[in-house]
């Protein structure tokens, strides 16, 4: 018995009775955080989705994707902190992170919808109707459909052309160009082809892809095809435009198509992808005069560009000439030399023709 009492007297809960606080109670585990199974989803979409969505709606410039991502970001925050998903330092990053991500694309939606504050305090009006008051809030494919369709109930009778119907063409035209030059973009796209407008998914975007970063400085309508009883006219302008690079402002050509709608005339924004860069032949700021050294034949042939051209050579493929004047389409006999006509033009250095007699 006694060597029974020794070795139950020395079992692990022997001292526990005799205790002075009685039988202790294992402390209690804490639970875990959540950081297990449950919230792998939300993981997902915080560190995968939602960063891509990001991206994608800043490269596409969609206001639509901009909300989205808003209200998932906030509805991702709010569940994490209600359910108190990952550990603490990883909330307050995740927070900072997406809270910053969340200003950069709401700033982003605001701009889309509205691209700029209208600079203009009296924003000029189409002519004969109200449709730059319907383009002066967010354009949208159904504001030019329904007023296109109030046009046509309006209009009784199919509208004769008037002899000012060029100058309203050209009107137009300056009317958008300065809505341009002002960077009032809404107020362009109440100046073009309401079929161009209706057909994009998104205004603004499609006349962004158009214009871009660049903006007319001046602009010059110099010339109209057709007549005045034409739907239809195409009018040449030179503008000069500045493509925000920091260089001086370059001059284009523009063949830009007017369209004649319910009797009021409209820009179609994809004639404007016809601008072609003029390029003017570069003036040497050295003048190297040669003297003659032999006696030149009175019926030499020589050449120049009559498109402004300064100088006069002996070989109409002369290399100082950009290659899109070539061959060279003016021409003197030598003997002409000291006409009024040509009494501006300077000899080339490059193929060395005659100089001017003494």
């Amino acid at each position: 018995m006694s060597e029974g009492r020794g070795k139950y007297s020395s079992t692990p809960l022997n001292g526990l009775k005799h205790s002075r606080g009685g039988y202790r109670t294992p402390p209690e585990r804490p639970r875990g955080n959540g950081q297990g199974s449950p919230f792998v989803f939300l993981q997902v979409i915080m560190s995968a989705v939602l960063p891509v969505l990001f991206i994608v709606a800043l490269i596409l410039g969609y206001t639509e994707l901009h909300w989205i991502f808003l209200a998932l970001s906030a509805v991702s925050l709010l569940l994490m902190w209600g359910t108190r998903a990952f550990v603490s330092q990883a909330r307050t990053t995740m927070t900072l992170i997406y809270t910053a991500l969340m200003i950069v694309s709401l700033g982003a939606a605001l701009w889309f919808t509205h691209p700029m504050i209208n600079r203009n305090p009296e924003p000029a009006q189409p002519q004969g109707n109200d449709l730059a008051t319907i383009f002066g809030r967010d354009v949208t494919a159904r504001d030019v459909q329904d007023f296109t369709s109030q046009q046509d109930v309006s209009s009784t009778e199919t509208p004769v052309p008037t002899a000012s119907a060029q100058s309203e063409a050209q009107r137009q035209l300056e009317n958008f160009m300065n809505s341009w030059m002002s960077l009032d973009y809404n107020a362009m796209l109440s100046y073009c082809v309401p079929s161009w407008v209706n057909a994009q998914e998104n205004p603004q975007h499609a006349i962004f892809k158009i214009r871009g970063t660049s903006t007319p400085t001046t602009y010059e309508i110099i010339s109209a095809s057709g007549t005045e009883a034409d739907d239809s006219r195409t009018l040449t302008m030179i503008a000069s435009i500045d493509k925000g690079t920091g260089k001086a402002p370059q001059p284009y050509r523009y063949e830009v198509l007017m369209l004649r709608v319910n009797g009021i005339w409209y820009v179609d924004p994809a004639s404007l992808s016809s601008a072609a860069e003029i390029r003017e032949e570069v003036t040497p700021t050295v003048q190297i005069t040669l003297m003659p050294t032999y006696t030149v034949d009175a019926n030499t042939r020589l050449y120049y560009n009559p498109e402004g051209g300064t100088y006069y050579h002996k070989n109409e493929n002369c290399s100082k000439v950009a290659i899109k004047y070539l061959p060279l389409k003016g021409s003197f006999l030598y003997k002409e030399i000291t006409s009024p006509a040509y009494a501006s033009l300077v000899p080339c250095d490059k193929c060395n023709p005659p100089n001017r007699p003494n």
